[in-house]
C-alpha cells in the first residue's frame, strides 16, 4: 500500500522522460533540416 504513490511518481516521472526524450529528438531533426536546407541553398548559389 505504501509504495503505491512511488510507484505511480515513478510512471509519471517515466512518461515525462519519454515526452522530454521525443522533443529533444524533434529539436535534433529539426536543427538537422535547417541546416541541411541551408547548405542545399549554399550548393545552389
Amino acid at each position: 500500500m505504501r509504495c503505491q504513490p512511488l510507484r505511480r511518481a515513478l510512471v509519471s516521472i517515466k512518461k515525462n522522460h519519454q515526452k522530454l526524450r521525443f522533443n529533444v529528438l524533434k529539436n535534433q531533426l529539426s536543427s538537422c533540416l535547417t541546416w541541411f536546407l541551408s547548405f542545399r541553398l549554399m550548393l545552389l548559389w
